[in-house]
């Protein structure tokens, strides 16, 4: 199969390049980066996987629509705008969106809304996000995803404070999103559900960049030959069906 890496020159997008490199799956792996001609691109691509910047969508979706290629966006960041046209164009072509392709830390997305759904509201809910001192988005895609799950399993939406300073008691229902910078920390996640007796503590710690490198090409494996629509990383799990 055809690779092609939207974003290839990056830190995940090198990644990537050396980890497909060693699968006799993907037979010819292409690059985009800032400097690339598109129209000198090889248009008969079977998959892109997108590590760039919230910059390029436009560029991206162009080339995908125009190419009817599937694609997987794994860029975060993104505006309610750009959201928007994610969503139209999974319309005419398969996308997959993940804040994160770390396939443990989509296990953590629904082992926090398994225990959202289970403690409801006896508990305070805390999320902190811990990265690399060269992050531009903040809180991170995947702490917004945290937010996301525990809302679920808790069957509301609820406010949510991010980061605390001067005088604010803590408010009933709230869930607190810290985040923070530092050093080369390719991403450590901690959920915390907290009562009068008791600490209940969910996390998970990237190691090496290579995990979201590998699950983004599972990823890209699993949205070859689907249809039109939006997939996420759970039903890379799960192994949708059509």
């Amino acid at each position: 199969m055809k690779l092609l890496i939207w974003g290839i020159s990056g830190t995940m997008g090198r990644n990537m390049e050396a980890l497909a490199e060693q699968e006799e799956y993907w037979t010819a792996i292409q690059g985009v980066d800032s400097k690339t001609d598109l129209d000198k691109l090889d248009e008969d691509m079977d998959v892109i996987i997108d590590f760039s910047h919230p910059s390029s969508l436009e560029k991206l979706l162009g080339f995908a629509l125009k190419t009817k290629t599937p694609v997987v966006v794994a860029t975060t960041g993104f505006s309610e705008k750009q959201q928007q046209e994610i969503d139209l164009a999974s319309k005419k072509i398969p996308v997959l969106q993940a804040s994160n392709t770390s396939i443990g830390m989509n296990l953590l997305f629904s082992l926090v809304k398994q225990s959202a759904k289970a403690l409801g509201s006896s508990v305070d809910i805390e999320i902190v996000e811990t990265h690399h001192r060269r992050k531009k988005d903040a809180p991170s895609g995947s702490a917004k995803t945290l937010v996301h799950s525990l809302e679920e399993g808790l069957g509301e939406k609820r406010k949510i404070t991010y980061g605390r300073e001067g005088e604010c008691p803590r408010e009933t229902g709230e869930i607190g999103v810290h985040a923070l910078r530092g050093g080369d920390i390719k991403g450590v996640h901690h959920v915390h559900f907290i009562d009068d007796m008791e600490q209940i503590t969910l996390s998970h710690e990237a190691m090496d960049r290579k995990v979201f490198a590998g699950g983004a090409l599972k990823a890209g494996k699993f949205l070859i030959n689907k249809g039109p629509g939006r997939y996420g990383m759970e039903d890379v799990l799960n192994q949708r069906e059509e």
